[in-house]
């Protein structure tokens, strides 16, 4: 007897490359794998032009013509460093043992190719181009036992202009990851100059300001895609839970005013200080923590802010090159 062989989402790869200009350049060889435990969510639509009369005497619409190829995704994976946040800012690579990468604000985006692989006998092998990421949210969340709960995670929410689709996997030069990702005990909050020990999750949000509507051209050459990302304003918001025993955070909230001192988030893997990720925060506000009522519980509080630009973005590690 002769059985199907399925495709399963352990078996995908998802491999990506900066490219030299919008929708073009970037080899796959030379890429690497995005992060483990990645998954592609996407929402994808050829944007179908109703006919809705051509004569005839009913009601029925009488036909269809492919409009807009829309490309939008999520992409969520555990990250083992933070190459992945050239896609949202610019990078200067420099030092020697540790490297040192500073991250600041990119005014034009850098783009990438994708190969989302879904291998098989046969592989279906889907190679997306002109990748922008429009936002990105890193969460994290205290495990409570075995299993994956327990990893810091990245989502990214991004688009792409064009897709095709082939049959061979590209062997990708790098390899496959070899690095540990970060966990929830990777992270330590400053907040005031005081660092607080009792958060439970929380999560930073990076938002570029693109919306892909502005991209879309009435235009011979671009015909159905998508043409240049633009980015607009460069937004910092984000929350994390913590178990309370004083007012402090309430008086963060009602002072109304921006948190002196030192702002810091700090995702720090082995505790060296030589594969970690150092955001230090310009202007911080609390705009929310007024902790409600749990009666069968300890008392927590979301405490939402916001931040008008980094201070500075620095990681750490043996990378030579981001």
């Amino acid at each position: 007897m002769v059985f199907n062989e399925f495709l399963i989402g352990k078996r995908e790869r998802m491999v990506w490359v900066a490219e030299t200009a919008w929708a073009t350049g970037g080899t796959i060889a030379s890429g690497e794998i995005v992060g483990l435990n990645c998954t592609v969510e996407p929402d994808w639509s050829r944007g179908w032009q109703e006919k809705l009369t051509a004569g005839a005497d009913d009601r029925n619409v009488q036909g269809r013509v492919v409009g807009p190829k829309q490309l939008p995704y999520t992409m969520n994976f555990v990250p083992v460093n933070w190459v992945w946040l050239k896609y949202l800012m610019t990078v200067v690579d420099s030092g020697t043992t540790p490297k040192i990468h500073t991250f600041t604000q990119r005014n034009a985006i850098l783009s990438y190719k994708m190969e989302w692989d879904k291998r098989h006998t046969t592989p279906h092998v889907l190679t997306v181009v002109g990748n922008a990421v429009k936002s990105a949210t890193v969460n994290f969340a205290k495990a409570s036992g075995e299993g994956t709960e327990g990893w810091i995670t990245v989502a990214l929410s991004c688009v792409g202009q064009d897709v095709t689709q082939g049959s061979t996997v590209t062997t990708v030069s790098a390899g496959n990851i070899t690095k540990d990702g970060y966990q929830y005990r990777s992270v330590k909050w400053v907040i005031g100059g005081t660092e607080i020990k009792e958060v439970n999750n929380g999560e930073i949000n990076i938002d570029n300001g693109i919306d892909e509507a502005d991209s879309r051209y009435c235009n011979t050459t671009y015909d159905e895609l998508l043409g240049e990302p633009i980015p607009k304003t460069f937004r910092i918001t984000g929350r994390f839970n913590v178990n309370i025993k004083d007012k402090t955070f309430f008086d963060y909230w009602d002072a109304g005013t921006v948190v002196a001192g030192t702002n810091t988030l700090l995702f720090d893997k082995d505790g060296t200080g030589d594969d970690q990720l150092l955001i230090t925060f310009g202007a911080f506000y609390v705009l929310g923590a007024v902790a409600s009522t749990n009666l069968e519980g300890v008392t927590n509080v979301d405490v939402v802010w916001a931040c008008d630009a980094f201070t500075s973005v620095v990681a750490r590690d043996d990378i030579a090159t981001y």
